[in-house]
């Protein structure tokens, strides 16, 4: 992955914290910067430019097929779902699965500084665990913090940067 790609998604992280929403251009300039990658690689039509181009599609069909599904449990919105799968191109089918889960760990790791930052740890903790212990779940009470979803676009560019730097 390329800084400008990374700025790309530093861009939709900060629009989906401001408008809770990434836009569509950001995925096509993704996706129309991951088809251009994948053939200014190519050198010549020799069984590795073969290899590039079925990589970089199975990616995306990969990541595609994994975020829609985990939108259609109500883990992702779908402008997270489209960013993940964009960057399927970029990164190949193996370790696309590896960014979205790392996606979900920091997604989990941010939710819980901001219910601390709220003040309202101590007391979801207690809630999760009553929860836990009548084998039921339990929906947070409309005037607190947890009810409200967290911007994933942050957590996608923290995975990003993180599989950037130390897994690709």
């Amino acid at each position: 992955m390329s800084t400008p790609i990374l700025l790309i998604v530093f861009y939709a992280a900060l629009y989906d914290i401001k408008h809770c929403k990434i836009p569509n251009k950001v995925i096509f300039i993704l996706l129309s910067f991951g088809m251009v990658q994948v053939f200014i690689n190519i050198n010549g039509f020799d069984s590795n430019a073969l290899i590039l181009i079925s990589n970089a599609i199975l990616g995306l069909i990969v990541s595609l097929t994994v975020s829609l599904a985990l939108y259609n449990f109500g883990l992702f919105g779908a402008g997270d779902a489209k960013l993940l799968a964009s960057l399927g191109i970029f990164v190949g089918p193996y370790n696309s699965i590896i960014l979205i889960a790392i996606s979900i760990i920091f997604s989990g790791l941010l939710a819980l500084c901001r219910l601390a930052c709220y003040g309202e740890l101590k007391e979801m903790l207690v809630w999760w665990y009553r929860s836990f212990i009548a084998g039921h779940y339990f929906k947070p009470q409309s005037n607190t913090i947890a009810i409200s979803a967290v911007p994933m676009g942050g957590a996608i560019l923290l995975a990003t940067v993180y599989c950037h730097f130390y897994l690709f």
